[in-house]
């Protein structure tokens, strides 16, 4: 039984040092808007403003990235363009001024894209390299004290290399794909007819914000002369 407790109160702090320093954010709906199961916000008015916190991109930095989707409900056409979308980040203390934010042109950000996952598989190479200095130092002193453990450790180094490879190709095939996949996702100018929906990814490069600042996203949509407004707070 106290085994048992044990493991649980090590679980515990394992769980809480794993969460602690993460920021995350997450939408803050008001009274009249709705949140989808996917955690989108919805406002309805005249015409239908949908906005939620796109995480698909894996090892993407210093980015905060939006999928937003307007129906037009009206009777006529109407546009949208990036002047209809303002965006800015409002920091915990109050007292200071708000950072505006502006989207960035998917030129960049598939610059940027691309470093990132270069990057990450730099990273991936690297681990491999460090652990083969490590696991050969291990076996070399194995084989002098119990040559079968120095097979073990040898197996055991093997299938930790394969993974890494396989994780190191997967990355490469993740980052072709988005290649093809991502131009045609990022939010375009473009009018829409009435009973119809478009859908795009808006993409703000937040390097000038510190990576642990906590405080609130605060977008404006302008459609048709409404306004829609969406909060996400952004916490440890």
């Amino acid at each position: 039984m106290k085994i048992k407790l044990y493991l649980m109160l090590f679980l515990s702090v394992v769980l809480l040092q794993s969460c602690a320093g993460k920021i995350k954010t997450v939408a803050k709906p008001s009274l009249m808007q709705k949140v989808d199961y996917d955690g989108a916000v919805i406002s309805e008015k005249k015409h239908t403003v949908t906005l939620t916190h796109y995480t698909e991109f894996k090892y993407i930095e210093d980015k905060i990235i939006f999928n937003l989707l307007v129906q037009n409900r009206g009777k006529e056409p109407l546009s949208i363009s990036n002047e209809n979308i303002s965006m800015e980040f409002r920091k915990k203390d109050e007292a200071s001024a708000p950072i505006k934010l502006e989207i960035q042109p998917l030129e960049d950000f598939m610059k940027d894209l691309e470093n990132d996952y270069f990057n990450a598989g730099g990273r991936i190479v690297s681990r491999i390299f460090s652990n083969i200095g490590r696991t050969a130092d291990r076996i070399e002193e194995a084989q002098m004290i119990q040559p079968e453990a120095a097979e073990g450790i040898a197996k055991t180094w093997i299938t930790q290399f394969l993974s890494s490879v396989e994780n190191l190709e997967g990355t490469i095939r993740v980052y072709e794909q988005f290649e093809g996949i991502v131009p045609p996702l990022v939010f375009k100018p473009q009018t829409i007819m009435p009973g119809s929906t478009v859908t795009g990814l808006i993409i703000y490069d937040i390097k000038d914000i510190d990576e642990k600042a906590e405080g609130e996203f605060n977008a404006v949509i302008s459609v048709d002369g409404e306004e829609h407004r969406f909060t996400f707070s952004r916490s440890i």
